[in-house]
């Protein structure tokens, strides 16, 4: 069912809340004077305790010490029997005899000790009611704080919901204590408080626990309908113990009286826990330091509560005995302190505005009343003096009449200036988001322009969710409140990118939960929109372009986005698309020049690692060459000359490009150096490189290598192969490559890579040949995607193998260039060419 006040004004709306608030305050006020004034506690400062099931003896203990029982010489373990010469029924009886006594007057009471009676005069005092206080202050604050908010903003339902709250608060807690007497009270006052106190007890726990199902954000999972049905039930039941009203239920048993009582009292905490929840599980920690005061309310006021109920139970006469131990609960009203100190402070409900704005309302009014007055009052006499009569309520009316014409204008111009002055805070946020509007283009970070959008938009428009979500080729989202799965819009028929990209104007989805079908969206983007809060859309677009959108929640205030408003957003939104195609072009230009600054740093460590000049020795013809592409690769490769007979020949690869793969082609230069002077064979070599290097390589990275130790003097080439290419290996005429097993350094510690190395043996002869090389020689590609190749490379070998190892090398690179053809080099191309060669003869 459509709430009736959807459809008021707000100044209906003013109307009727001031009603209801005044009402209340009415209602509560009577109460409060019986209580605190009229009808206070009588207190003869020692306790009574009931002898027998229906209290008409009541045993007097825990007697104050100098207090007007003790002065009276009644002592604990005394039995009272009678007030005043009247004997009671019950202790509750023997109260009121006590109530009715002016305070500083005594009462007479009929003691029996042990088997003696006496009577004597006790001083009667009264007890100021702390606990009744501190709860009648915590709803009048909050009575007062609710005023405010829904006057400033009376339209938004937060606003409505939270005045709501108020007015059961100060109902609830102005009626926690009420002391009526049907035989002497009017009827139409035990009504009132009656109808006060079920209205509270019916309403508690629905109003108590719902509201925070809005505030500070909307729980959708907890709002819903049969919540409400069970809240709503649960109040009904609570009421039962308390009918028919007679002294507050005095016909149904006090256990269920208490019980109802405290589970009204529970509804109440459970609210303030539900915002508790809400406040570490759904704010954002941004919002949480607005949120915070409030927070630190609850838990003053729990704290004192809790106190306050410890301090009842230890003791139920603390009232009259220790009153002092009770002043801590005077704490508890110190939440809607705190509450409003929030709202007032961060605009939580937009409400600074109307409260200057009221005061000087009230200022200027009364000004104008005091100059009616005077005016009126000097007209009247002026009239009486020019026309000779004396004054009278005739020319009283037509000096009222006369200046009432006169003032009438003066007092809406004077209105018309406040609102004026009061609108310059809508005019500050509108020029603080056009001046960042500006500022936008001159901000290059992509992540700091979406992050102070949000920041900025949410803050300045008061808004709890904002998103700013880039859609074009580069996916991001910034968003406040609003979860990144709801920020993911695709391309779909009727979806959300291709409406604002049709229409090219901002998308109000305000009625979207009311009225779904309003809105021409799919099924799919309206769950999200949905989920997301999301109530209004402003494209981003750049050269008719649709580069991204601004996408907020309701403003907290509960107003609806004017058009003044989405034309400053659509302007935000103009800005922003240029200072993002600022900021990819810079930050384009930044990664450009750091790629190539990496490339040359690369360039240089590379070329440094790599040998200077080919090795000379008897009997073995050398050429070495690593040719790098234009992104440097990781190729590398290294002699090593042992003795003067021995040279380990090393090539290989490490994964990756650039920075990364230069600095741990280094490491392993460094790692082969050493371990080639420890060990004898390649393959022991090749286990301990992998053992140093597997704990500092990256898991994605891993090296290949091959190692070649020729012995000149043992006549003996022993081979091992980790991962590497296949060498192309050639004796007695015939060519093959090398057929042996290894897997690349870094990828397994040990075990399996050591399993997996086989050291191969060659003869060296005049004859022999080796080539060695990366996967840049075999992998070559032309422009058609075709690989140069093994068999290329083995048949191109075998017509030129005569050739000096120089002449070799270069005809292979002549080659692969004219497959290559004016393709891209792609990748690094390293060669180690070595063949034997027959020693010269010596001479005798």
């Amino acid at each position: 069912m459509k709430n009736p006040l959807e459809s008021m004004s707000a100044r209906s709306i003013r109307g009727v809340y001031t009603f209801l608030m005044l009402a209340v305050l009415a209602v509560v006020m009577v109460n409060f004077a019986d209580v605190m004034f009229l009808k206070t506690i009588g207190n003869d400062q020692c306790a009574w305790r009931p002898l027998d099931g229906s209290g008409s003896r009541l045993l007097i203990t825990d007697v104050v010490p100098g207090g007007v029982t003790d002065k009276a010489g009644i002592k604990d373990g005394d039995v009272l029997l009678d007030v005043n010469g009247t004997p009671f029924k019950t202790s509750q009886e023997a109260q009121q005899r006590i109530n009715a006594v002016t305070p500083g007057n005594f009462a007479t009471y009929l003691v029996q000790r042990a088997d003696k009676t006496f009577e004597t005069k006790v001083e009667i005092l009264r007890v100021v009611n702390m606990p009744y206080l501190s709860q009648f202050l915590l709803g009048l604050g909050f009575l007062v704080v609710g005023y405010v908010v829904v006057m400033s903003r009376p339209q938004g339902k937060i606003q409505r919901r939270f005045a709501r709250y108020s007015i059961i608060m100060m109902l609830f807690f102005g009626l926690s204590t009420i002391n009526v007497d049907p035989l002497v009270d009017s009827r139409w006052k035990l009504l009132v408080l009656a109808g006060g106190f079920f209205v509270a007890h019916f309403f508690g726990p629905s109003v108590f626990t719902r509201t925070f199902f809005h505030f500070p954000v909307h729980l959708a999972e907890l709002d819903k309908r049969w919540v409400g049905v069970v809240l709503y039930v649960t109040g009904a039941v609570l009421c039962l113990p308390f009918i028919p009203f007679n002294g507050l239920g005095a016909q149904a048993p006090v256990i269920l009286i208490r019980s109802s009582i405290f589970i009204s009292y529970v509804f109440y905490f459970v609210g303030l826990a539900i915002f508790i929840y809400s406040y570490f599980k759904k704010i954002d920690k941004s919002r949480q330091r607005q949120l915070r005061p409030i927070l630190i309310g609850i838990a003053i006021g729990w704290v004192a509560f809790t106190y306050s109920l410890l301090i009842a139970a230890w003791n139920p006469f603390v009232l009259f005995l220790k009153p002092i131990l009770l002043l801590p609960g005077i704490l508890i009203p110190v939440v809607p302190i705190f509450f409003g100190y929030s709202i007032f402070r961060y605009r939580l409900m937009d409400i600074d505005v109307v409260i200057r704005k009221s005061l000087l309302y009230s200022l200027v009014t009364a000004v104008i009343a005091a100059l009616y007055v005077v005016i009126v009052y000097g007209v009247g006499n002026f009239i009486a003096y020019v026309f000779g009569t004396e004054e009278n309520s005739a020319v009283n009316l037509v000096a009222l009449a006369v200046i009432a014409f006169t003032f009438d204008p003066l007092k809406q111009r004077i209105q018309q200036g406040i609102d004026l002055f009061f609108y310059r805070e809508r005019q500050n946020y509108q020029k603080a988001l056009l001046d960042f509007s500006r500022e936008l283009p001159r901000q290059m970070n992509l992540e700091q322009i979406l992050h102070s959008m949000v920041n900025r938009i949410s803050n300045t428009m008061h808004i709890e969710k904002a998103a700013v979500i880039l859609c074009d080729e580069q996916f991001g989202c910034v968003s406040m409140n609003i979860d990144q799965e709801c920020c993911l819009f695709t391309e779909e028929n009727k979806g959300l990118l291709s409406v604002l990209r049709q229409t090219q104007r901002p998308q109000s989805f305000a009625l979207i939960a009311e009225e779904p079908d309003s809105v021409a969206l799919n099924t799919h983007d309206k769950e999200k929109l949905l989920k997301a809060g999301v109530v209004l859309s402003v494209p981003m677009f750049l050269k008719d372009q649709l580069i991204g959108m601004i996408n907020v929640g309701p403003k907290m205030s509960g107003k609806v986005y004017s058009q003044e408003d989405i034309d400053l957003l659509s302007t935000v939104a103009s800005q922003a698309a240029v200072a993002i195609e600022n900021s990819r072009l810079h930050q384009s230009e930044i990664e450009k020049q750091r790629i190539k600054e990496e490339i040359t740093l690369a360039r240089k460590i590379q070329e440094g690692l790599l040998p200077k000049e080919n090795p000379e020795l008897p009997g073995l013809e050398i050429a070495g060459i690593s040719i790098p592409a234009t992104t440097v690769g990781g190729d590398y490769f290294d002699f090593i000359q042992l003795t003067p007979k021995k040279l380990l020949v090393v090539v290989a690869d490490v994964s990756g490009k650039g920075m990364s793969a230069a600095l741990y082609m280094s490491k392993v230069q460094g790692m082969v150096q050493l371990a080639a002077h420890m060990y004898n064979s390649p393959k022991e070599m090749l286990i301990h490189v992998n053992r140093r290097i597997f704990d500092g390589i990256e898991r994605k990275s891993f090296i290949t290598m091959i190692l070649a130790l020729f012995d000149l003097q043992k006549k003996k080439v022993r081979i091992c192969r980790a991962g590497h290419n296949k060498a192309l290996i050639g004796s007695n005429g015939k060519l093959h490559y090398l057929d042996a097993p290894g897997i690349g350094l870094g990828l397994e510690r040990g075990p399996v890579f050591e399993s997996e190395l086989r050291e191969i043996v060659k003869p060296l002869t005049p004859d022999s040949l080796f080539l060695f090389y990366t996967d840049g020689l075999t992998e070559a590609m032309n422009g058609n995607g075709s690989q140069f190749g093994e068999d290329a490379v083995a048949d191109l070998v075998k017509t030129r193998r005569n050739l000096p190892a120089s002449a070799l090398q270069k005809t292979i690179l002549t080659a692969v260039e004219e497959f290559r053809g004016p393709s891209e080099q792609h990748d690094d191309l390293t060669m180690v060419v070595v063949k034997g060669a027959p020693q010269p003869r010596k001479r005798r």
